[in-house]
């Protein structure tokens, strides 16, 4: 594992940290966790939560980019943020709060960041709430995912976020974004391949069917991962993973620990890893060349 390293686009934190809530010490002790595991960049993720906290810890990641910019020391890289949280379908909210959720516009959208735009790498999105808001992040080179969706096109959407999980499943008879984020070649699926989000079968139906440089691993990791005991995440009480009522949250696992499963089954080489989980984020988020400089060389 010494030789491969890993960009995770969807991460909530790890140790017990919240990216959330999270202060400035907390997120420096993260990033320089992750990158003793190889994970030499991420999008921290946030969840639905009023605007004022999402735009303290926006300005927050933003100050810490600009800081690695100038000067980066062993710590993971922040490429930008991943908002999960706010423009979801309550119909398939999963472990989110389903109250923080707004009608998908751009005034909710400007509401939401504030000043903070410039930060935001992808955004997740259910494509039902409104195609305005989807297209305007489009001309904002924002990367817009379809998740938490019970939508059945991905009409101007770039991604699906963790594929499978929080959309309709797929019918024989009947259209779904977890169908067409399989067919539509120009599409890129977020995979939590921790055999607990997707089975093994399923695995080996992705890579059976989507070219793999359509195929992105992350980890969707809580705050729970390298962390003993309950936690709150969303509101609600999690533990092992799900909440009081079974339902599954992210993962447990870092992506580096997610990567090492994976080395060790029978359908997914070292290779495959290193696009899946390092090449394929570079070109998706359309990095730049200081970006990845800093990626490779530090």
């Amino acid at each position: 594992m010494e030789d491969l390293f890993f960009i995770d686009n969807h991460t909530h934190g790890s140790f017990g940290i919240n990216f959330n809530y999270a202060n400035y010490d907390e997120i420096k002790f993260v990033l320089k966790e992750f990158y003793k595991r190889n994970i030499r960049g991420i999008c921290p993720t946030l969840v639905g939560e009023n605007d004022k906290n999402i735009q303290k810890q926006l300005a927050l990641f933003q100050k810490i980019k600009q800081e690695q910019l100038n000067s980066v020391k062993k710590e993971a890289f922040i490429i930008g943020i991943h908002l999960e949280g706010t423009f979801l379908s309550p119909d398939k909210a999963g472990i989110q709060d389903k109250k923080t959720f707004k009608k998908g516009t751009i005034e909710n959208f400007k509401k939401t960041v504030g000043n903070y735009s410039d930060i935001v790498k992808i955004v997740t999105v259910a494509p039902e709430v409104d195609v305005d808001l989807i297209n305007y992040l489009n001309e904002k080179n924002i990367k817009t995912q379809a998740g938490h969706t019970a939508f059945f096109s991905l009409k101007n959407c770039h991604a699906t976020t963790h594929h499978f999980n929080a959309m309709n499943p797929i019918y024989h008879r009947q259209a779904s974004v977890a169908l067409e984020g399989l067919i539509n070649d120009k599409i890129y699926c977020e995979i939590i391949a921790d055999f607990i989000h997707l089975s093994k079968d399923i695995l080996k139906l992705v890579l059976k069917t989507k070219p793999k440089d359509r195929i992105i691993l992350v980890s969707d990791s809580l705050p729970s991962s390298n962390f003993e005991g309950e936690i709150v995440f969303c509101n609600k009480k999690i533990k092992e993973g799900k909440d009081e009522n079974g339902t599954i949250a992210g993962s447990n696992k870092t992506l580096d620990e997610i990567c090492l499963n994976l080395l060790k089954t029978d359908f997914i080489s070292k290779k495959d890893i290193k696009q899946f989980a390092f090449l394929n984020p570079i070109k998706y988020l359309n990095l730049n060349t200081v970006e990845i400089d800093i990626l490779n060389k530090q």
